[in-house]
């Protein structure tokens, strides 16, 4: 393991990658164990999309390896919803800091993710980002994790904006995507943040990078790599299996190994650990006091 690359996919509870990656014997519930056996990150996209229940949040914590980090996007209904107002998101965000905690206690909450929609754009929106900023409930240097935001429009791509992130301390993130550029602006000397999503035409996330686009994109990635003390990099191309295999693509190229080879996991292993609970596990501060 290359301790500052992180490597890893965008999710892991896809049926799909049963064959391509996950055995088939494999029940779904020990997926997340497979894959720990394998990766040393992931980010979890579900939280996009709903709040989980703090059983499932502790049922991640407990299913992964001490060394395990995840990184994890804010909910939609705060970004996209109520568009970083907090006047109609702060219950919703409170909530969620709060339900963050295992995995901070835990020492295994690398990033947070705010992932911006289209139609955020910084001629009518960038005083909500500025406020939501200034207002965030906790200080995540203190806390152990970076803060990091995903732009979806192009209006956010200049040096204003730039200034703003370095300022405050927040990570840029980096996408390879159709709709914006693929700048891999340093704007936190600690942390660097890249999102593969892919160039498929319906949808981006149906797109398998080649070896060639892989050998291109590691060029750019060693260009940041001595700029930052660690950086974190997900595929969520998740259709078919396409993550998986381009995450290991990648770390080839970058000279770095799996935790251990996809053909080589030991089926009857991951059958002994699952349901097991994580030992040892060092108590960060809460988030919130």
């Amino acid at each position: 393991m290359v301790d500052n690359i992180l490597i890893g996919t965008s999710g892991w509870g896809y049926k799909e990658w049963v064959g391509p990656f996950y055995p088939k014997s494999l029940k779904k519930e020990d997926f997340l164990i497979y894959y720990s056996e394998i990766f040393y990150t992931c980010e979890i996209n579900t939280t996009f999309y709903h709040m989980p229940s703090e059983w499932m949040v502790k049922n991640w914590v407990n299913k992964t390896p001490n060394n395990f980090l995840f990184s994890i996007k804010i909910p939609q209904s705060i970004t996209h919803d109520s568009k970083l107002s907090l006047d109609l998101c702060s219950e919703d965000l409170i909530k969620f800091l709060k339900l963050m905690n295992p995995f901070a206690e835990a020492n295994k909450l690398l990033a947070l993710l705010i992932q911006l929609p289209p139609t955020f754009k910084k001629e009518k929106h960038f005083d909500l980002l500025k406020n939501f900023i200034d207002n965030w409930p906790t200080n995540p240097k203190e806390d152990g994790y970076y803060l990091c935001i995903e732009f979806r429009h192009n209006s956010w791509m200049d040096d204003e904006v730039f200034d703003f992130l370095r300022k405050n301390k927040l990570v840029y993130c980096g996408v390879i995507e159709p709709l914006l550029p693929p700048r891999m602006d340093v704007t936190n000397d600690d942390f660097a943040y890249i999102r593969f999503h892919g160039y498929g035409e319906n949808p981006w996330f149906n797109y398998l990078f080649s070896d060639q686009e892989i050998q291109q994109w590691t060029q750019s990635i060693l260009k940041v790599i001595p700029k930052v003390k660690k950086i974190g990099i997900y595929f969520n191309n998740h259709y078919s299996g396409y993550a998986v295999k381009n995450s290991i693509m990648l770390m080839n190229a970058l000279g770095i190994s799996p935790k251990n080879d996809p053909k080589k996991v030991n089926l009857l292993d991951v059958k002994k650990k699952s349901g097991i609970v994580s030992k040892n596990q060092t108590s960060l501060k809460n988030f919130l006091t």
